[in-house]
């Protein structure tokens, strides 16, 4: 998937300075900041967004670190030199646009 200037404009809204960050050649895109509603509360972390396949899973959300009590069965995985967590949400289709990939893997921690 290339992901061109109109889909991080459209992230552009949700955090500053989106960025596409290639690593291992998939390319990512960092979201730094990004606002995580949980609950009543929101948490604001950098994100790094998958918007295709990785390890089996067809998109991936990594976060700067897991959120109690959302989500099962969190990982951990060294990307671009830094470590990021994630949890079993699967089946998010990569045919998605990456803000429509990124909300669909937000709502799973809602």
């Amino acid at each position: 998937m290339s992901i061109g200037h109109d889909s991080l404009a459209e992230l552009a809204a949700l955090v500053s300075a989106p960025r596409v960050m290639p690593d291992s050649g998939i390319d990512y895109i960092f979201l730094p900041g990004l606002k995580i509603a949980v609950g009543d509360e929101e948490r604001v972390l950098d994100a790094l967004l998958c918007p295709v396949q990785h390890v089996g899973y067809t998109t991936r959300l990594f976060l700067a670190e897991p959120i109690p009590q959302r989500g099962q069965n969190w990982t951990v995985h060294n990307i671009l030199g830094r470590t990021w967590h994630t949890w079993s949400w699967n089946n998010v289709p990569s045919s998605l646009s990456p803000m429509k990939i990124l909300s669909a893997h937000l709502g799973a921690l809602r």
